[in-house]
């Protein structure tokens, strides 16, 4: 993203200071989870649907205002309004699924997973636009997918790591190939002319919606919940989302997109390192070994396509 017209480029350690607090505030997300299924004896589907329900219509209401200086603020773009609608439903299906997706599996294969949307990215562009990856995309695309295999086959060592490791992996997949659907909806409707906050209010507050039968569905009746657990829900939509992505969003207008998408990837690292401290969850070999190459395929992947490298500056913009 360009500086907007007279805009004083800050000093260079302003600018990766601000990276840092986005990529260290995101990685917090998985933690903060964690500690939210910790405050009601652990996780389960319903909590956290829960979860995803709650910090979606805290992130519509606090982001409501950005409507009121709007005239006609009601009416939504021309060519927007059944994309706003899918990409609701899309969100929904994303963090109802990744935020349940942490009480299977460990946080390292959890957010691991999570990293591949710019793969789904380039895959969803090739099947609807006819794009074709390049050969070093497509080498990415193998590495990612050989990653991926290995750490839903592997093994986790130690407390709280998941009641169903391949359960929890496998709906980790299916939060990233989602989110990868809902941000290049995202794209196309700012490009119609829809803003930022206005699109996050209407997604956030479609998507709690369609969550809100789930969590009735599902929900665990043992009366209401601690105030741990609302202050996690708190922390992860004001940590994560509101400070952590729009840190990331304003980093983007003083430096290379491109380096902002490659040390996103530092999520499931720092995620990771956190969980063995606090939770006392060790990845075991063939988790770690597999993460790390699923990183390294992703990474490739981000690199050589430059859609992927625009997506994920677009998912900087609007998320998880």
């Amino acid at each position: 993203m360009a500086a907007g017209p007279g805009a004083v480029r800050p000093s260079a350690g302003v600018v990766y200071g601000v990276l840092a607090l986005g990529i260290v505030t995101v990685s917090a997300a998985a933690l903060i989870i964690r500690e939210g299924y910790d405050a009601v004896g652990g996780g389960s589907t319903g909590r956290g649907l829960l979860m995803a329900f709650s910090r979606m219509a805290l992130a519509a209401v606090l982001t409501l205002p950005a409507w009121r200086p709007r005239p006609a603020a009601h009416m939504l773009p021309e060519g927007t309004r059944g994309r706003a609608v899918a990409g609701g439903l899309l969100l929904g299906l994303h963090f109802g699924t990744w935020l349940p997706s942490l009480a299977f599996t460990s946080i390292a294969a959890s957010t691991t997973i999570v990293t591949t949307v710019p793969v789904w990215v380039v895959l969803m562009v090739w099947a609807t636009q006819g794009q074709r990856p390049t050969a070093l995309t497509g080498l990415g695309i193998a590495v990612a997918i050989g990653g991926g295999a290995l750490v839903a086959l592997g093994d986790v060592d130690g407390l709280d790591a998941g009641s169903n490791p391949l359960l929890g992996n496998l709906l980790a997949l299916a939060a990233a190939a989602t989110y990868a659907a809902h941000l290049l909806l995202g794209q196309s409707v700012q490009a119609r002319g829809l803003g930022l906050w206005r699109w996050t209010t209407v997604v956030a507050t479609i998507g709690a919606l369609s969550v809100a039968p789930l969590v009735v569905a599902t929900a665990p009746g043992e009366g209401p919940f601690p105030l741990r657990f609302w202050a996690a829900v708190v922390a992860l939509c004001v940590i994560s989302q509101l400070i952590g992505h729009s840190s990331l969003t304003w980093s983007t207008r003083w430096i290379s997109p491109t380096l902002v998408s490659v040390a996103i990837l530092l999520e499931p690292v720092l995620a990771s390192a956190g969980a063995a401290v606090l939770y006392d969850e060790v990845p075991g070999p063939l988790v770690l070994l597999g993460a790390a190459i699923l990183v390294v395929g992703v990474g490739l992947t981000t690199l050589s396509e430059q859609p992927s490298v625009q997506a994920t500056e677009v998912a900087m913009r609007l998320n998880e």
